[in-house]
Parts: C-alpha cells; sequence; structure tokens
C-alpha cells in the first residue's frame, strides 16, 4: 500500500549519518494513490520518456518541486500517448524518513528491450556528490511490469539515456556539479570529488552489470551540465552541454577517457538541449529557437533539427512548441515557459519529444510526435504527426474519450 509522504524538515547539521543517508537502496513505492492523489498535481518538472519494443510510451517528471523535497513519479500509455495511467510508482525518499528528494530520472530502453530508469538521490538541492541509482523492468510491456532492486552505480545523476558503441560499450552520462551549485549548508562537503566535477561518462562493458568512471570534461561557464552523447561514424565520441550562454560541444577520440577542449555548438537559452541517433542513423536535435546561429531571450520555440552527416550540417527547424516565459514587474518568472526535453523512439520510427510546460502554473507534462520527415519539412507532413499533446496537467492525467466514459459509468 502507498506509504504517506513524511514532511521533514531541511537539516540544519551536517553530520556523516546525514551524508551517508544518499547510499541507503531507494524504495519504490508502486500504489501511490491514495497519497498522491491531489499531491503531485500542482507542479510538473519534465524528466523522460522512452518506448518499448511494443510500442508502449513510458514517462517520468518530478512533483511537488524543483527543489529538495521533490519525488519521481513515472507512468505509461498503450495507446500512443492518447491516455495515460496514474503514476504507477514514485520514487519518494522523504516518504519512508529520509531527509533526501530525488527530482531527476531517465527512462531508456536497451538492445534486448529491457527498460532502465536511472534516477539520482540528493540532500538538500545537492549536498556535493549525490548518488546515482537505477532499476530495470525486463518485460516492459507486461500488464503488470516488475522492476528490478535499485542498483547503486556511484556519484553524480543521470539526466540524459546512455548510449550503445559499436564496440559494444555502454556509456552513461553523469553529471557532478559544480562547487557553487552546492547547498550552503554542506559547501565544504566532499573535496575529494572536485577532480572529476562536470560532464562525466561512465562505462559498462558487461551490459549494465557493472558501471565504472571514464572520464569527463568541466565546461567553462556551465550550467548543471545536462549533457547527451551520440558516437560518430568514425567513432568519436560527441558531447554537447548546457552552458548559461550556449550550448558547448566536445570530442572524445579514446572513448570518453580525455575530451577535447570544449568549443560552441550555438548560442543558446540557459536551458538544457538534447540529440540523440535515430534508428536511421540520423542525428535529432531538440533546441530552443528556429535558428541555430542565434539564442532565444527566454525558454520559446521549442525545435527539432535533423543531421544525416554526423552534425556537419542540420536541417530548417521544425517548431514544437512556441510558446515562452513570461516575466512579472519585479523581474520574477510568472511562467517558466517550455523546457527539458527528451527523444524517444518506437521500432516503427516515430519520433516522440517529451518536455514540460510552465512548470508552477499549468503543470503541463507534453509531448510532440512526428517522424523525420516533418523535420526535414520544416512542417507537419506525415500521417498522424502532431503537436502539443497532454500527458498531464494540474487537473490530472490525460484520458482518451474512452477512458473517460468508462470512469463515468
Amino acid at each position: 500500500m502507498a506509504v504517506p509522504p513524511a514532511e521533514n524538515p531541511d537539516p540544519e547539521t551536517v553530520t556523516q549519518e546525514l551524508l551517508n543517508s544518499i547510499h541507503v537502496t531507494p524504495k519504490l513505492i508502486f500504489n501511490p494513490f491514495p497519497a498522491y492523489a491531489g499531491k503531485y498535481l500542482p507542479f510538473a518538472m519534465a524528466s523522460s520518456m522512452e518506448a518499448t519494443l511494443g510500442g508502449r510510451l513510458w514517462t517520468c517528471w518530478a512533483g511537488g518541486e524543483d527543489g529538495p523535497n521533490a519525488y519521481l513519479l513515472a507512468s505509461y500509455s498503450d495507446d500512443r500517448g492518447e491516455s495515460w495511467r496514474d503514476p504507477v510508482f514514485v520514487i519518494d525518499p522523504r516518504a519512508h524518513g529520509l531527509p533526501m528528494g530525488t527530482r531527476l530520472g531517465a527512462f531508456w530502453l536497451d538492445p534486448v528491450g529491457r527498460l532502465w530508469l536511472f534516477f539520482h538521490q540528493s540532500v538538500g538541492m545537492f549536498d556535493g556528490s549525490c548518488s546515482n541509482w537505477f532499476v530495470r523492468c525486463d518485460e516492459p510491456d507486461a500488464e503488470s511490469p516488475a522492476w528490478t532492486e535499485p542498483v547503486y552505480i556511484g556519484f553524480g545523476a543521470s539526466l540524459n539515456k546512455p548510449i550503445v558503441r559499436g564496440n559494444g560499450e555502454w556509456i552513461l552520462p553523469v553529471s557532478l556539479w559544480e562547487r557553487w551549485h552546492i547547498d550552503k549548508p554542506y559547501a565544504d562537503c566532499y573535496r575529494e570529488l572536485d577532480a572529476v566535477r562536470g560532464s562525466n561518462v561512465f562505462v559498462s562493458d558487461d551490459e549494465g552489470g557493472h558501471w565504472r568512471y571514464r572520464g569527463g570534461i568541466k565546461f567553462s561557464d556551465s550550467c548543471f551540465n545536462e549533457h547527451s552523447v551520440v558516437e560518430l561514424r568514425d567513432g568519436r565520441l560527441w558531447m554537447l552541454s548546457r552552458c548559461k550562454t550556449e550550448t558547448a560541444q566536445s570530442f572524445s577520440d579514446d572513448g570518453g577517457r580525455s575530451w577535447q577542449a570544449q568549443s560552441t555548438l550555438f548560442p543558446h537559452v540557459n536551458s538544457k538541449a538534447v540529440f540523440r541517433k535515430l534508428r536511421s542513423g540520423n542525428i535529432l536535435l531538440i533546441r530552443h529557437g528556429q535558428d541555430m546561429t542565434k539564442a532565444t531571450g527566454d525558454r520559446r520555440e521549442l525545435s527539432a533539427f535533423l543531421s544525416a552527416d554526423d552534425g556537419e550540417t542540420w536541417s530548417s527547424g521544425l517548431l514544437l512548441d512556441e510558446r515562452f516565459r513570461e516575466v512579472g514587474a519585479d523581474g520574477t518568472w510568472t511562467t517558466t515557459g517550455v523546457s527539458y526535453p527528451d527523444i524517444a523512439q518506437p521500432p516503427n520510427g516515430e519520433v516522440y519529444v517529451n518536455y514540460d510546460h510552465n512548470r508552477n502554473t499549468d503543470a503541463e507534462i507534453l509531448f510532440a510526435h512526428f517522424r523525420e520527415e516533418d523535420v526535414m519539412a520544416g512542417k507537419m507532413v506525415s500521417d498522424g504527426a502532431a503537436l502539443k499533446n497532454l500527458v498531464k496537467s494540474k487537473q490530472g492525467m490525460k484520458r482518451s474519450p474512452e477512458a473517460n466514459a468508462t470512469l463515468a459509468d
């Protein structure tokens, strides 16, 4: 049965016991209702979406707040996103009496069809280390999906999907934020990790059974990293990472052990951009703004671009959602616009891009649904393509007309 969320005050005294709590094995709450029934609705920050071999769509997002009391919720759809289940599980350390939050997660389907969820735990907003974990579902299309016990990976957090290299290695992006991100009570903690702060990659050579640190880069003017990685046709790894006024890039020709000096991929608002290699071999990029040479002033114009030549050239942009962040007279945000995209692709070649809209007001998770030809055309030309499809809002999860009729009965 559901575990009622605990209201634990933020700790004021830093002890070793408190720091060690990030290593307490997380628990998934598989029956989150009624404890979370109304609690999760007012806020939503997008995390991830993935498609299974059977076409089921899984998504997760942060509830509560973008802060130390956040928790992660997961849901799925069996009708290509026409309707969504109420959250089927929640990861909320505070519900188990632990002074931590979980607000970051990344779904990923591996080559044999198993679904992974990578997620983190942190004391406070960021304690200087946090801990990175995964759970796995070997039959994600099952009527009652079963998940493994959480497995510890190491420090940091994974906000984006792993990749599989041509040599069989799995590469997992892992962020370990710079010291200026650390909450004040923990400002002097984890000095031993300073050498590996930044945009890192971990590697597994046994299909995710074990993960180990391989290398990384600390980007100048970085902000939360939020990096994604693809492998180019020549075997190099290409990383893009969030900075305050641009999306920066770096390349590695030794599997991620070392990284070249950073350069600018494109000017960009201080927000996440993401890319992923599609089944066709083309690279799909999601960023703010339809002009690759300019940054938007805020989080607006979420757009898709496609490259068939490893990023040498890009298509014109397909505008997915034009809505923007509004600022009040006092200079504070009144809305947050559209942000935090992730890319999913089922076996049939369709593309789904998951994101949020106005986290604190509308509290919407949405997705765009299209094909590569739509991106190349710069407009929706394929059958069934649609934009601004709802997953949830502050009123609840999206239901199909048939599901609503069933509930009314």
